[in-house]
């Protein structure tokens, strides 16, 4: 049986994967166990990307008002990726 960590965990993997793939970003780090408001951050020469990972079904209207609430300079870029039998892009910002 996979606990939510485990399938957290294995979904944020796939997130850094992906993110490295594309070669857009030159570093890309998943933030290990923290309780931070992004689980992965990704770098590349002009712009930083922070990525919360979700998984399941929901609206994640309280994740949504976090992300919005948090001040970033404008090269910064925030999103919450969601899994449910496939990726979705809930929050793009």
């Amino acid at each position: 049986m996979i606990t939510s960590y485990q399938k957290g965990y294995l979904r944020e993997l796939e997130v850094v994967r992906r993110l490295r793939r594309n070669r857009v970003f030159h570093t890309v780090l998943r933030s290990a166990g923290s309780r931070s408001p992004f689980d992965i951050v990704a770098v590349s020469r002009s712009k930083v990307l922070l990525v919360q990972v979700k998984t399941g079904k929901g609206r994640f209207k309280r994740e949504i008002r976090r992300l919005k609430r948090l001040k970033v300079p404008s090269c910064v870029k925030k999103q919450l990726w969601v899994y449910d039998n496939g990726w979705r892009l809930v929050f793009d910002g």
